[in-house]
């Protein structure tokens, strides 16, 4: 989808800071979030009774009301820059942890005009993490907080119209192929790009890859580099030929090639591993990394997040890094869940920039979602895990959760038709 894509591609170096991300972010949505609070609170938000206040400056001790901003979250667990100090003096860092959640952690609501500290159980009881901008009603008590009642996000934005699709036609989605020096048995991805090819199976396997119209590679294609840091090793200037590997980017570019050759479209997208800036949005690989796939018509490097629309049915997706630092703010571990929250935050990635690299954007914040997918899916999870949410408007999503090729050898096909999806396992043991 251009208009979304072009927002997510970096056209100019930028130097800046990021407080202005949270403000446009803010401004972004704070209409929509106004808007769903009025109608779910109608009842309550009434003049004489409760209102709602334009800034957290102007909330008055002990009457109730609704004020909208931006979640920050005071965990003592988040990394803070004193790791990269002490890492810069050879003093061994913390560990990185799984979790960043404990039983102290503090809620803040903040907007221009100032911050206030939330207290109430609700508070638990939500899947919130910083960034998020949310209503909350109640009111201020006598230390100076604010007592939430309830909490109200933005919900789900408009969704257009799914497409009539007659015959079966599929999108294949793989992610974490991890080509490495101990990549996924080289037999296990020969058969996958056979299969794709239609040269694998019998004939019942390959009808069903007749009908592929397209695959979306979501991230990590690449094995994660170790750097092992040896101080007793000798420093010099320059580069170390020795310490790099290029044979993983020959295979991967090879097993690409022979995919598109093949007249089978390929979006790319990068993750984690990848040879990409780490900021989101992570931008396309550069073309000179992939020589032989980039000269196919049907390779096209893209961005991460991405969104595409096939046949009139729009597609979202991101390589993973979002949900898995979702995931570090809460208790939950249920990544579909997590995955869902951020439709109704109507936000792909709301920890950035506080725990989540991303670009200091000025004007807009590339990450809010203007309309609802029709598939929405997160790679390179730890399984396969897939379910359809309505929405109050008529809405519905289908949520994908997918997990590693190089570790279950599994691939997701999403029939256009329906959104029916299930998965292609390929082994290289009997």
């Amino acid at each position: 989808m251009p208009t979304l894509n072009d927002e997510l591609l970096i056209k100019e170096k930028i130097f800046r800071q990021y407080a202005n991300l949270y403000y446009v972010r803010l401004l972004g949505l704070r209409a929509s979030v106004l808007n769903a609070a009025q109608k779910k609170w109608e009842s309550i938000l009434k003049p004489n009774t409760a209102d709602t206040v334009n800034k957290i400056l102007d909330i008055k001790f002990g009457v109730t009301c609704c004020i909208i901003g931006t979640v920050y979250m005071e965990m003592r667990l988040k990394p803070n820059i004193l790791d990269d100090v002490t890492k810069e003096h050879w003093a061994p860092p913390s560990p990185p942890r799984q979790k960043y959640c404990s039983d102290d952690d503090e809620f803040f609501l903040e907007d221009e005009s100032g911050r206030i500290k939330l207290i109430g159980d609700i508070l638990k009881q939500e899947n919130i993490v910083t960034g998020v901008i949310m209503a909350v009603l109640g009111k201020e008590s006598s230390e100076g907080n604010f007592e939430v009642f309830d909490i109200c996000f933005a919900g789900l934005p408009y969704q257009q119209p799914m497409p009539v699709i007659t015959d079966d036609k599929y999108i294949a989605l793989i992610s974490g192929i991890n080509i490495g020096p101990n990549s996924s048995p080289a037999l296990q991805l020969q058969m996958m790009t056979e299969f794709l090819n239609g040269e694998l199976g019998d004939s019942f396997e390959q009808n069903l890859a007749s009908k592929i119209a397209l695959l979306i590679v979501a991230g990590n294609s690449l094995q994660d580099v170790k750097v092992v840091e040896d101080d007793k090793k000798e420093k010099k200037y320059g580069y170390d030929s020795s310490s790099y590997n290029a044979q993983p980017l020959f295979d991967l570019d090879n097993i690409l090639n022979e995919i598109c050759s093949e007249v089978l479209p390929v979006d790319l997208m990068p993750g984690s591993n990848d040879p990409v800036n780490a900021f989101l949005p992570q931008q396309p690989i550069i073309p000179s990394l992939l020589p032989k796939a980039y000269q196919n018509s049907t390779f096209r490097r893209v961005t991460n997040p991405y969104w595409c629309e096939i046949d009139g049915v729009v597609f979202l997706g991101t390589s993973g890094q979002t949900i898995d630092d979702i995931a570090k703010y809460v208790e939950c571990e249920d990544r579909l869940k997590l995955t869902e929250q951020t439709l109704y935050w109507r936000h792909v990635a709301p920890t950035t920039p506080d725990t989540l690299w991303c670009h200091p954007f000025r004007d807009y914040d590339p990450f809010i979602m203007k309309q609802t997918p029709h598939v929405y899916f997160v790679g390179n999870q730890k399984e396969f895990a897939t379910t359809i949410i309505k929405g109050p408007e008529q809405q519905s999503i289908r949520l994908i959760s997918l997990p590693s090729f190089s570790e279950t050898g599994n691939i997701v096909l999403v029939n256009l038709k329906n959104l029916d999806c299930h998965t292609m396992s390929f082994s290289s043991t009997l």
